[in-house]
Formats: structure tokens, sequence, C-alpha cells
């Protein structure tokens, strides 16, 4: 399923509501409000943190499903630590997986308020069992990161959770002035189809019409697997105040694949 097959689906479930038309920007706004708001479930909302409850309902932590979800979003990088035991966060860096040392030791997480009792214990030395938490923005790291003790360790490696990267429907304008779908994916201005149709004559040949689509935007894809991209769906028409069950979803998901919108 890709970009242009959400989109179709989230058409053909509106004009069946009767609900009116959803342009293409009003498509991508709202596919990245979605994704970045079914991410934000799976990785546990805040929203649902409650006292005496620490763990959201959902978060990718807890079962091997909900992790599988987010695979495609898991990365891993080598850090380079500073003299002062800082690294900065990686580009578009969203949660930390995993921290370990170059030789695969855990380095674990502390708090703030627990710093001194582990940089000082004589029982678990830093020097052998390395830690981390989070620093604040700084003028030489503005977005934050990570402060290693030992100050010395050099570099570790990180396995994080990028966010969703953007995700578009990309289109041309034909000649009246309508988005017709783009599956390229880097940047176009005008792109050229030409098709040619026999004819049943034999004193003329076949007919060929060019149609030249201008003003292109490019498509971006989105990386989750089908079964998420239903879920964003399903956000998506929430939005625009369509509620399917994701049964019905995947239903019109399979008339527009097999019939077309």
């Amino acid at each position: 399923m890709n970009i242009n097959d959400m989109y179709q689906i989230c058409q053909y479930a509106i004009n069946k509501a009767q609900n009116g038309y959803l342009t293409p920007s009003q498509f991508n706004l709202l596919a990245n409000q979605a994704q970045t708001s079914y991410q934000d479930y799976l990785l546990g909302e805040f929203q649902q943190y409650q006292y005496g409850r620490p763990q959201a309902k959902v978060n990718y932590s807890q079962n091997s499903d909900t992790r599988q979800r987010l695979t495609p979003f898991i990365y891993e990088t080598t850090l380079t630590i500073d003299g002062s035991g800082v690294s900065p966060y990686p580009s578009n860096y969203l949660q930390t997986d995993a921290l370990r040392t170059i030789a695969n030791d855990r380095i674990r997480f502390v708090q703030q308020d627990s710093l001194y009792s582990y940089v000082n214990s004589g029982i678990d030395p830093v020097a052998t069992n390395p830690i981390y938490l989070f620093t604040a923005v700084t003028s030489t790291y503005p977005n934050g990161g990570f402060q290693f003790y030992p100050i010395t360790l050099g570099s570790a490696i990180l396995d994080y959770i990028i966010a969703a990267p953007y995700i578009q429907w990309g289109y041309c304008l034909d000649s009246n002035g309508r988005p017709v779908y783009n599956p390229a994916t880097g940047p176009a201005t005008t792109t050229t189809t030409t098709t040619t149709s026999p004819t049943t004559t034999t004193t003329a040949g076949p007919t060929t019409t060019t149609t030249t689509l201008s003003n292109c935007t490019y498509s971006i894809q989105p990386l989750w697997y089908d079964v998420d991209k239903l879920e964003i769906i399903a956000r998506i028409l929430k939005l625009v105040g369509v509620s399917l069950q994701n049964g019905q979803v995947e239903q019109y998901a399979n008339i527009v694949t097999t019939q077309g919108q």
C-alpha cells in the first residue's frame, strides 16, 4: 500500500459518508498529524500515565508485537562523546531504545537526583559500569543530549527511535488544473505522458495524444507496514469526522485496490 492508495481509500470513505472532498494539501496535513499521533500511541502516550500506574496501556517496550510495529523507525548509530562526557542527540532522534559501550556492555540510565549515589558508589563504580542521563539544552548543544559517566568513555552505541518522517501525496496538475498522482520521489516541475490509440481504418495511423502535466510536487512514501497504514487512515478519517472501525477501513482498502475509486 503506497501513499496514493491511502489517499484513494480516504476519498472513497469520505464520498461514501457524503462528507465532502479532501484536497491533497488537507490530506498531507492530516496524514502527518495522524501518523504522529499513532507513533505517540505506540510509544506510550503521556496522557495515559496515571498515579499508581507507571505504564501506559500500550508501550513499545511491553511486547514484541508493538515493538515490531516500530521496527522501521529503530536506528543505530555510534555516538562521539566529548571531553566533558556529553554527546548530542542524533538527527531526527525521538526516543532512546538502548545504549551500550563499544564492547556491548550495557550503559544504564539514571535520573539527576540519583547521580551522586552512582558516581560515588564504591560497590558499583561508574568506571566499570557506565551510566548516562539526559542533559539540559545548552549553547553548545541547543537540542540537548546525553551525559555519560565516566566522562572518559569516548564513544557509545545508541539504538533509538526516529520521529516518523514526513509523508506526502505528490501530484501534477493536468490541463484542467486537476491534481493527478505523481509517484516520483524527487523534485520535478513538469512531466509528459504520451498515449497511442489503435485505429480501425487503413488510411490513418494510430492516434497519439500527448499530455503535459505541470506544477508537480513529489511523493514521499510512508515507512509503516500496511497494517499500520490502515490505523493511520482510520485516524485521518476521524479527524475529518468519519469514524470507521478497522474492519471497515480494510474493507474499503480492498474495494479501492481491486476496483479503483
